[in-house]
């Protein structure tokens, strides 16, 4: 009679080391390589570009998100496909804003979740398109649910959202100088306004205002100047691993082991 599967006595087999797979991973890579399409082989194109110029950034810090102090006990609602907005929400409750400056095309509506998270904070939009641009195939696009767009018009006409139409290199930011918690800039595809946004966001900071730049790992000018700007700064440009935020803050928000 055969013995059923499973009942012989085998001695406890040894972990797999990363070095046994490298010829079944290396394989798999060549048979993808060659037999999936062409937009497969451009994802992991791209992938592998953002990951070098990560390793790759001369002057920008990488940090875990885990490493910011407190971001563990924040707790955020909205979609999570969002994630980089999440993170931008979870910064701004950690922070405890009560001003938020958003500079350029609210792409990601995290004007949205700053307002749904955040009861008391006022939000000034800063916004030169009067209609929104149909995406291009490198933009970021997140299409809320039924319900969230319900909630996303209902707190869109509240008074603590006022849209400022204009941008950073001719609009008047004398009377809100020096009063920013928390400064967002929509750096993707938007090479002729990075500089201008990132110096009208250190005009607007309050003492322990923070600056975040989307799109860091994703345009390469933003990418570019960043790490330009970063020697210059009283503090350092950190980039949040897994995301494509960067950050500056006046605020020790990055915990010391991770620096």
């Amino acid at each position: 009679m055969a013995a059923a599967p499973g009942s012989r006595r085998e001695h406890p087999g040894r972990p797999v080391q990363n070095r046994q797979i490298v010829g079944s991973v290396l394989a798999g890579i060549a048979r993808n390589w060659l037999g999936e399409p062409g937009p497969v082989r451009s994802d992991f194109l791209t992938n592998l570009w953002i990951e070098l110029k990560r390793y790759g950034a001369p002057r920008v810090r990488n940090v875990k998100l885990s490493r910011l102090r407190g971001i563990d006990r924040v707790r955020v609602d909205g979609p999570i496909r969002r994630h980089s907005p999440l993170v931008v929400t979870a910064l701004a409750m950690l922070l405890e804003c009560e001003t938020i400056f958003h500079l350029g095309p609210d792409r990601g509506d995290t004007v949205w979740l700053l307002a749904h998270n955040i009861p008391n904070v006022q939000l000034f939009l800063l916004d030169e398109e009067t209609e929104q641009a149909e995406p291009g195939p490198g933009d970021r696009v997140y299409r809320l649910s039924t319900r969230d767009r319900i909630l996303h018009d209902a707190i869109s006409d509240a008074s603590r959202i006022i849209h400022l139409p204009g941008d950073s290199s001719t609009f008047d930011f004398q009377d809100y100088s020096g009063t920013a918690d928390l400064v967002y800039v929509e750096g993707s595809g938007r090479h002729t306004r990075v500089r201008s946004d990132t110096e009208a966001a250190f005009g607007l900071l309050s003492e322990l205002g923070t600056i975040v730049w989307d799109g860091y790992l994703g345009d390469p000018s933003l990418y570019a100047y960043l790490n330009e700007l970063a020697p210059s700064l009283d503090r350092p440009i950190v980039h949040i691993l897994g995301t494509r935020l960067a950050l500056y803050s006046r605020w020790n928000i990055v915990l010391p082991e991770a620096m």
